[in-house]
């Protein structure tokens, strides 16, 4: 194959670690940007050199051919770091939400593949994992979340607030996963809308949103086709947009009619959705955005959940003031 025909990904480089054997190529481009040349060949053991060279690059490349012999060492790296105490927890919180990105967009390219629900319900477990095991990963985790609104992003934030608030309130063990998967796919369905609708740089129409309406439908359809057939993770996929006075969508059940789950990752939902950068608003602080659900969204979301989420986030917030002094 010519090289004008060989497609090539950036990697991030941080992840390349001194004492390591590479199994797969790694590129650089040219000044120019029009030709790319081996920087470590396959079989290669990374040294100090090759990682201040590292360091003066800004970025490095694979082989597209070569993405699953990097995700292996990507899950290997992965592993190795959630395992050891010693890694600080800004650095497994960073490569967790890294793996997390990748898996979600592979979902979103593809909803109905089994083999990217998998990859999903893994990210869930290392997020646990961080939770479970560091009393400073909340407050790293919600530390790196991304600040602008997409919806893979987004659908990683909320996840990761979803399982501290269910921890919090003392959800465990396979539920705390099952709730994990729910709130990581609760926004599949936007898959099945209309992209132009989705990245609107504004806000929308009534038509444009009675269309956005039917994305927790979507995705309990998609779920369903994935094989998918826990009610809890179905009922937070479709019902997340719920109220509690039932005036929400898809299907206007209210109360306790709506699910734990569906009423975590509500709340978690709309958090998210107000604290991050918009293409037509900027972000809310953490007080602004619980003020406006507290004040103005009470018969929407439940209160006792948003209370909680309130004292969690004062507990991650003293927990970092103690680590400090």
């Amino acid at each position: 194959m010519s090289e004008k025909q060989t497609r090539y990904q950036s990697i991030d480089k941080k992840y390349l670690t001194e004492g390591e054997t590479v199994a797969f190529d790694i590129y650089v481009a040219n000044e120019a940007k029009t030709a790319m040349s081996v920087f470590l060949q396959t079989g290669s053991i990374i040294t100090g050199d090759d990682k201040v060279r590292l360091r003066e690059l800004e970025k490095v490349f694979i082989n597209d051919n070569e993405s699953v012999s990097y995700d292996e060492y990507l899950n290997r790296h992965i592993q190795y770091i959630a395992e050891h105490s010693e890694v600080p927890t800004e650095k497994k919180s960073a490569i967790v939400y890294q793996k997390a990105a990748k898996a979600v967009e592979d979902m979103f390219k593809n909803p109905e593949s089994l083999a990217n629900v998998e990859k999903g319900e893994a990210v869930v477990g290392e997020f646990i994992d961080i939770i479970l095991h560091d009393d400073f990963a909340i407050e790293s985790l919600m530390k790196i979340t991304a600040h602008d609104y997409y919806t893979h992003t987004h659908s990683i934030n909320v996840s990761i607030y979803t399982l501290a608030l269910g921890e919090f309130i003392g959800v465990k063990g396979k539920d705390l996963e099952d709730l994990g998967t729910s709130s990581l796919l609760h926004d599949l369905g936007k898959s099945k809308v209309d992209a132009k609708i989705i990245n609107k740089n504004g806000k929308l129409t009534d038509a444009e949103f009675d269309a956005m309406k039917k994305h927790p439908a979507f995705g309990h359809e998609i779920a369903l086709k994935m094989g998918i057939t826990d009610k809890r993770i179905l009922s937070g996929i479709r019902h997340h947009h719920e109220k509690m006075d039932g005036n929400g969508y898809p299907d206007g059940i209210k109360k306790d009619k709506i699910t734990l789950f569906a009423r975590i990752i509500g709340v978690c939902d709309v958090f998210d959705a107000l604290s991050t950068k918009r293409s037509y608003k900027d972000p809310m602080s953490s007080f602004e955005s619980l003020a406006i659900m507290k004040k103005q969204m009470s018969t929407h979301l439940d209160m006792k959940l948003v209370n909680a989420f309130i004292k969690m986030l004062h507990q991650s917030n003293t927990q970092k003031l103690e680590g400090k002094q």
